[in-house]
């Protein structure tokens, strides 16, 4: 099962941020995530130096042979994450969309991320399905979010 983006939520102050996986690209709906770092693009390669070392040809090999030190040429951060997926569901609904999330952090730093970055009127539910306060957009006053679940 392969994730559009792993997005890395920062700390709020001492609010825990966390790892939030997005199948489908649809926190961008919800919130601005031009700033967040995304896991899924961050590959990179290296060189590596291999020391020496001995190699037999078949197990207690009395005359191993010696391969000499040497560097490979290694992508890391490429791998895609398959099978379980750590963390919780939690839901984020506008009344129109609702959409689930896989997420490792603590509440309390997702909703205050999102009470400084969401792009709409938002309800955010917790793993358990319990709604928190509606989550506004700075700047527009009074909106209503009807809490739908």
């Amino acid at each position: 099962m392969s994730y559009d983006h792993i997005y890395v939520i920062p700390d709020q102050g001492k609010m825990k941020g966390g790892l939030l996986y997005d199948k489908y690209t649809n926190l961008s709906y919800f919130a601005d995530v031009q700033a967040l770092e995304d896991k899924t693009k961050t590959g990179r390669d290296l060189e590596v130096s291999v020391t020496s070392y001995k190699r037999g040809r078949f197990m207690r090999d009395p005359a191993p042979s010696t391969i000499p030190q040497q560097t490979r040429n290694v992508s890391m951060g490429i791998r895609q994450t398959k099978g379980a997926i750590p963390g919780y569901t939690i839901t984020l609904d506008d009344g129109i969309e609702r959409r689930q999330f896989q997420y490792t952090g603590g509440m309390s730093g997702l909703y205050a991320w999102l009470k400084t970055k969401a792009t709409q009127d938002v309800v955010l539910y917790g793993p358990t399905g319990t709604p928190y306060d509606p989550i506004v957009v700075a700047g527009e006053g009074n909106a209503e979010v009807k809490i739908t679940k």
